[in-house]
């Protein structure tokens, strides 16, 4: 396997590196991020460069990328960022943690992570470009469009389309059967039970607070 360069150097891709060198057993060589973000020159050891010559230094024919942004702009920095990287010539990497159980066919595509702890089951498949964090359930004959974001706790029913760009919050839950349109965004504990037109914004209730303080609490 070839050396990685991670580009970011925010939390993401803090969590990114770990999973890449403690997991993967991958060598991450160097982190790089455009200019005006560069405010440090080394991360974890290893020296942080600039994304518009960092192919001088650690060039595609020799090394991987992978790009560990968040989900601003639903999405669309990190996929801008991807394209930028691949334009350069970089091949992506991508990681599927030995402790998420999937299925024998599952193909992990450039630039996607699943974390520990998912359970992708047969059939369903994940494209390109796609985070998904820890503890998700993914059913079968699912499918998660290129560029989404998919938090923690999430349920995805069999037979569901997410589309491409999508970002889907904590505990959020979506009915079988069910296409969810391009650039959704689904809040936390959001219940998706019916299709959803692109560009689509839904929001989970937030429990209220009660009027009685904690400390008048008799049963707790």
């Amino acid at each position: 396997m070839r050396d990685v360069v991670i580009f970011g150097v925010g939390q993401i891709a803090e969590v990114v590196h770990y999973y890449l060198t403690q997991e993967g057993g991958r060598s991450v060589v160097a982190f790089t991020v455009d200019e005006p973000y560069r405010s440090t020159d080394s991360l974890f050891g290893v020296p942080v460069v600039d994304f518009a010559t960092v192919e001088k230094r650690y060039p595609p024919e020799s090394h991987e990328m992978f790009v560990a942004m968040s989900f601003k702009k639903v999405n669309k920095l990190r996929q801008a960022k991807v394209e930028e990287a691949e334009a350069k010539g970089y091949t992506l990497a991508s990681h599927v943690s030995p402790h998420a159980a999937v299925w024998s066919g599952f193909k992990a595509n450039p630039n996607t992570i699943v974390m520990e702890n998912n359970v992708i089951q047969p059939f369903a498949r994940i494209g390109r470009n796609v985070i998904v964090w820890s503890g998700n359930h993914i059913g079968h004959h699912s499918t998660i469009e290129d560029h989404c974001f998919i938090a923690s706790h999430v349920v995805v029913s069999g037979s569901v389309t997410i589309g491409e760009g999508s970002f889907v919050g904590v505990n959020s839950t979506i009915r079988d059967n069910v296409k969810v349109g391009s650039h959704n965004v689904l809040g936390a504990g959001t219940l998706i039970l019916a299709n959803t037109p692109d560009g689509g914004v839904f929001m989970g209730d937030a429990t209220a607070m009660s009027k009685v303080p904690s400390h008048r609490l008799r049963s707790i």
